[in-house]
């Protein structure tokens, strides 16, 4: 009986911390490091969003980060997802270049893709909806990629339209 009564003590506990931890994730942004924090977060439409699985992983719908150079080309994937809503909730930045990157703008438009999911809807940026992603640091030798990126986004069969401002990850990449 008195492991049962402990058992429920330390869950009515850990619970209490997990929902103060949330509550005080979802009223700031994650703060602009370059160290490879695992962190991102944004903006939409004014809305404090915030990445809430943290580490890089390489399973399906994890927040990965990559980098490669295939057929000639580098790419570049950022993924971060809202892991308290798994239908959606995810900003996806992508660029693809003959060229390699390194710490600079680049724009986002209807080739280098800013993202936007949202349960069913797919917002993206296009020619006129555009946006702009940032690179702070590039540490090739650590694998760390930071920066700050916003843009304005479209989803296709309505015109809707979603805005990211003051975006921001610290990432760790594969």
């Amino acid at each position: 009986m008195k492991s049962f009564v402990l058992a429920i003590s330390l869950l009515g506990i850990l619970s209490s911390c997990k929902d103060k931890d949330r509550d005080s994730d979802s009223t700031t942004l994650p703060q602009a490091t370059q160290t490879g924090a695992d962190t991102g977060g944004a903006l939409v439409n004014g809305t404090i969003w915030v990445s809430r699985i943290e580490k890089s992983t390489v399973a399906a719908l994890g927040n990965n980060t990559t980098y490669a150079f295939v057929n000639n080309e580098y790419s570049l994937k950022i993924h971060l997802r809202n892991a308290e809503n798994p239908s959606g909730n995810t900003i996806q930045l992508m660029l693809v270049s003959g060229q390699d990157f390194g710490i600079g703008d680049y724009p986002l438009n209807e080739n280098d893709h800013g993202l936007y999911y949202d349960s069913s809807k797919i917002y993206a940026t296009d020619h006129e909806n555009i946006g702009t992603l940032s690179i702070t640091q590039f540490d090739k030798a650590n694998k760390i990629i930071s920066g700050t990126f916003s843009f304005k986004a479209k989803y296709y069969y309505d015109g809707e339209t979603v805005t990211v401002t003051d975006g921001r990850f610290d990432r760790k990449y594969q």
